[in-house]
């Protein structure tokens, strides 16, 4: 990174800051403004005013007030720079956040058995919290700037570079602007996606400088390594683990696992996933998280039920044969989101944003996440876990197997609800892109690593964000 990028970032960061600081002064302003607006004006529906002193009555709850401001507007995404790049598309949230942020309140001053002003503060306040953030962000807009542009450098000109390329040009809130690609074999190659050629890789320290790079992409070409996996991945029974001597390189990008061959240094790469404690930790885990979620889950899922009914003829239930560990085949049950001969002609086809086969219910049940309730069964009775690469049909795993050197290796685990793709990826993400979260999640996993992507999928929830 050039001196002035870090420069530029370091001060991006300084009034990232400063926006959080403005929040929430913007929560103590409208809290303190929704007391004295209660006391000074008449609402409807109320008994009168609120008598002044009743303010130094209440004891009040100033750090979860504070906590709650910054936690809400951090999972409903309006701390990331997507957001932070139009202050006028983060209306919706905005007034979302401050309507989460009031219950969150209420939850605090019940729990507290303190509540002992009227409830109508709370209502008072969701709108002036809502109406303060929202002046503040948008005032805040020429403070913040944008934020800080980087120069990058593509190293490769094959399927993964174009798909780099593609995505730095359709997100522009990524802040990359493409200076050209960088040939991997040192032959002539195409441009990809019309992007200059620069160069062979030999030449790249000098094409940095000469450039003024800030970010090389490496896109790798496929490997015999690869290939190791691939046929690793579809052997049955124990397997042979694979290490390798590290180079450097590698040394930087592994993850050492304190393996030495007498004094050279190893880095396991292919092993058999977590099982034995770890893989009976998880499964308590699963089993106990489905119990407590199952009881306070009855009463949306009979809301679905009856809406589906209500709404779209056909049964409310949609059961299909989806592929799990070890490749054995179990039937997923779901909320039929779709209408129910939307397959009859077309077989198997993969879900695609804005599919013209799901009914309007089901868009508001899928960007709520709300079909994958009856799942919950499915964890119970092992055939899923909570985290996890998710089931895809037997269709598509025979064809994926086919194409994907390593989407073998998926199957090693319990498929599960959300996963580390759901939470990074998109509705267009490639499956090759998805495989390679998957397998990121299945060698690095850990209860604190589950937690993480559960808390990220809440935060996918709110937003309507992912797949």
């Amino acid at each position: 990174m050039s001196p002035s990028v870090y420069r530029r970032e370091r001060g991006w960061r300084l009034r990232w800051t400063l926006l959080v600081q403005g929040d929430l002064l913007a929560a103590c302003l409208a809290y303190l403004l929704a007391f004295l607006l209660r006391a000074a004006v008449p609402f409807p529906l109320t008994r009168g005013y609120l008598p002044a002193l009743r303010f130094a009555e209440v004891h009040h709850h100033w750090i979860a007030m504070l906590g709650a401001q910054a936690g809400v507007l951090y999972f409903l995404g309006l701390y990331e720079p997507r957001a932070l790049s139009n202050a006028r598309a983060q209306a919706g949230p905005i007034a979302a956040a401050a309507g989460l942020q009031a219950l969150v309140l209420i939850a605090v001053y019940f729990f507290a058995q303190d509540l002992v002003f009227p409830r109508s503060i709370f209502v008072v306040f969701a709108g002036l919290n809502a109406a303060l953030l929202f002046l503040w962000r948008l005032g805040s807009r020429s403070l913040m700037g944008a934020y800080p542009r980087r120069r990058v450098l593509v190293v490769g000109t094959n399927a993964a570079a174009a798909e780099v390329i593609d995505t730095i040009r359709v997100q522009h809130w990524l802040a990359m602007d493409i200076v050209g690609a960088v040939s991997a074999d040192g032959a002539a190659s195409p441009a990809p996606r019309g992007v200059p050629v620069l160069g062979a890789r030999e030449e790249l320290p000098a094409l940095c400088a000469r450039h003024d790079v800030d970010e090389v992409i490496i896109a790798s070409e496929h490997s015999w390594q690869d290939r190791l996996l691939d046929s690793l991945s579809r052997l049955e029974g124990p397997r042979a683990r694979v290490c390798v001597v590290p180079s450097p390189y590698e040394i930087l990008i592994g993850r050492p696992e304190h393996l030495r061959l007498h004094d050279i240094p190893l880095i396991e790469v292919i092993r058999e996933p977590a099982a034995g404690g770890a893989s009976a930790a998880k499964r308590l885990f699963d089993v106990v998280l489905a119990l407590v979620l199952l009881v306070p889950a009855l009463p949306p899922m009979l809301l679905v039920a009856l809406g589906i009914r209500l709404t779209s003829g056909g049964p409310v239930l949609y059961t299909q044969t989806r592929v799990g560990k070890d490749g054995r085949p179990f039937t997923m049950v779901k909320f039929r989101t779709m209408h129910a001969a939307a397959e009859r002609v077309t077989g198997a086809v993969l879900a695609a944003e804005n599919d013209p086969r799901v009914t309007w219910l089901g868009r508001y049940l899928r960007a709520l996440r709300l079909d994958e309730l009856p799942q919950l069964w499915n964890v119970l009775v092992g055939d899923m876990s909570f985290v996890g690469p998710r089931p895809e049909r037997p269709e598509f795993v025979g064809r994926y197997q086919r194409e994907i050197q390593g989407y073998a290796e998926r199957l090693k685990v319990r498929p599960g609800l959300t996963g580390y793709a759901q939470v990074n990826g998109e509705y267009h993400t490639s499956a090759p892109t998805k495989l390679k979260y998957d397998l990121a999640y299945i060698y690095n996993r850990s209860l604190w690593l589950d937690l993480k992507i559960l808390s990220e999928t809440v935060k996918v929830m709110l937003t309507r964000r992912g797949i």
